[in-house]
């Protein structure tokens, strides 16, 4: 239950620290304080002209998330935990979002997945709780599960044609994949799961632009159809997989295990459905 008078009060002090230096990063607190509170429009205008200012302030990103996804603005909460792990890293609190996310989705296989890794490291924390009790709310009779058979149940998604949507989120979720996408021979994007801050658009028409160019290069030297083409950085790969009916594009950490993630990808992509 919320305590008005107290959240009253911190929005009382945050404004007079605020108003005293308008740079100061209490600007989230007062922005979590009025969500809280319920009035969205506000707490959306004071994190809009905060991040202005402080646009790497990690705990304002997360603010931001939450409060689109009160707004039920899905994909815009999402691009915003992504800025806040490209700035802070992963935390607790980012993954919980994320799986709360996946559960207003429909996605509650993947965010049980999430749930259950949170509980193992702290099984008191209240809001794990009331998230795995979200997810076992009313369900029908046929998606009642025990947590050792979610695996089981993935495992069935790919053995029997998964679809394009379900081989993507399984994908995302191996360790280190930062993103996942399919984009369409044209260069728009058809699906994805993404944490980067990276506009997910923009990442699939360089993708197709980057094949095009490869591909442009290994005909005039007749190496023949580009299949694959590999990007490295200091600190990521971008794998872009040329298939049939789309291109896949797989965003990852610069550790990630290359040889795991080829035996996944050709598990879930050899007959996936379009």
């Amino acid at each position: 239950m919320i305590d008005v008078v107290e959240i009253n009060d911190r929005i009382a002090k945050c404004e007079k620290i605020l108003e005293g230096n308008p740079q100061s990063q209490i600007f989230a607190a007062l922005a979590e304080a009025f969500r809280k509170r319920g009035d969205l429009d506000r707490a959306y205008e004071i994190c809009s002209e905060g991040l202005k200012m402080h646009p790497g302030y990690a705990s304002a990103r997360v603010v931001m998330a939450k409060i689109q996804m009160a707004r039920k603005n899905y994909d815009q909460a999402s691009d915003e935990l992504g800025r806040a792990i490209a700035s802070g890293g992963r935390t607790r609190a980012i993954e919980a979002l994320e799986a709360e996310m996946q559960i207003h989705r429909g996605q509650k296989a993947e965010a049980l997945l999430t749930l259950q890794g949170l509980e193992a490291t702290d099984p008191d924390d209240e809001n794990v709780k009331s998230l795995l009790a979200l997810i076992n709310e009313k369900p029908h009779p046929d998606e009642i599960m025990l947590p050792r058979e979610i695996s089981n149940k993935l495992e069935k998604i790919e053995n029997e044609n998964p679809s394009l949507s379900h081989a993507i989120s399984i994908l995302k979720v191996m360790p280190r994949v930062l993103g996942v996408l399919a984009v369409s021979q044209n260069g728009l994007l058809l699906d994805s799961r993404f944490d980067s801050h990276h506009v997910k658009e923009e990442f699939a028409a360089l993708s197709r632009g980057i094949v095009d160019w490869a591909l442009q290069g290994t005909q005039r030297l007749d190496l023949g159809n580009v299949r694959e083409v590999l990007i490295e950085t200091y600190s990521s790969k971008i794998w872009i997989i040329t298939k049939a009916k789309f291109i896949l594009v797989v965003y990852t950490r610069d550790d990630v295990s290359m040889g795991a993630l080829k035996l996944k990808i050709e598990e879930l992509f050899e007959s996936v459905e379009i």
